[in-house]
């Protein structure tokens, strides 16, 4: 079972690569090498931690015996529905060699998925964990072996 604390620390290891990512893609000037190491370095992290959210937090909380807590989670899964098919398709689209070549497409397309990813964390951050959390769906820390 996965707990608030690790989530959390998720979180704000997946802002970090996106910053990077995002800032690897400022219009100042082709720079393809550093986005994409940056976005190779963000897709290890982000398709676990999406997984673990949608298969394990989600469920728990649109099952749960909270309608409002259930109501929030149902319209957070509705507004990022599409994000982890998204980022799968950014994977597979933007090769390096493409990216190369079609930078100012590229930047684009990586700035509106790196908004759409920090507005997921910062959603999961204000409201549904702590909702989770208060649910007892999801512990405060992982509990240390005896």
């Amino acid at each position: 079972m996965v707990d608030y604390e690790t989530l959390m620390q998720e979180h704000d290891m997946l802002v970090v690569l996106a910053t990077r990512l995002a800032g690897s893609v400022e219009p100042t000037g082709p720079t393809p090498l550093p986005a994409i190491a940056a976005r190779d370095a963000l897709s290890d992290a982000l398709i676990h931690h999406l997984h673990t959210e949608d298969s394990m937090i989600y469920p728990l909380l649109i099952g749960g015996n909270d309608a409002s807590a259930a109501a929030a989670a149902h319209d957070v899964v509705t507004e990022f529905k599409d994000l982890i098919g998204d980022w799968t398709d950014y994977m597979a689209t933007w090769p390096a060699r493409r990216i190369e070549t079609e930078w100012p497409a590229f930047t684009a397309v990586t700035l509106d998925l790196m908004r759409r990813l920090t507005g997921r964390v910062r959603r999961e951050n204000e409201l549904l964990y702590p909702l989770a959390l208060a649910a007892a769906h999801i512990p405060l820390r992982a509990k240390q072996a005896s």
